[in-house]
């Protein structure tokens, strides 16, 4: 069964810049990296990696979680932005570490579950 191709972007927002991942899983899988300095990275996906990406995807959640009481000397280092887009979904997830480190449900995990694999695919080759 053919599936309908996927888009994800991750941008992640850092004390030094930021990092900007595209992923396209479709019948040539890819992924593209572009960091601070402007330097664009791109390979193809692996079939292992492209199954593992879409377990990941098929077990996001909704994070519900309790609004945070803002403290004035918690600032946060990281943020993120997670967009998942095919023919009949379109999906957009924002969060800071402060959310996830604040969040006694583990609300945010699946998300950067997600998030960090798609960080590790960078680190891979």
């Amino acid at each position: 069964m053919k599936s309908y191709p996927i888009a994800l972007e991750l941008t992640v927002w850092f004390d030094l810049g930021l990092n900007q991942y595209e992923v396209v899983i479709d019948g040539a899988s890819k992924i593209s990296i572009k960091r601070t300095d402007d330097v664009l990275h791109s390979r193809e996906l692996s079939a292992s990696e492209v199954a593992i990406l879409i377990d990941a995807i098929e077990a996001v959640k909704v994070p519900i979680t309790e609004e945070l009481q803002a403290k004035s000397n918690n600032k946060a280092t990281s943020s993120y932005e997670l967009i998942i887009e095919s023919a009949h979904f379109s999906l957009e997830f924002n969060w800071e570490n402060l959310d996830v480190e604040a969040s006694s449900s583990n609300a945010f995990e699946s998300v950067v579950k997600l998030a960090s694999l798609v960080q590790s695919l960078d680190l891979e080759h």
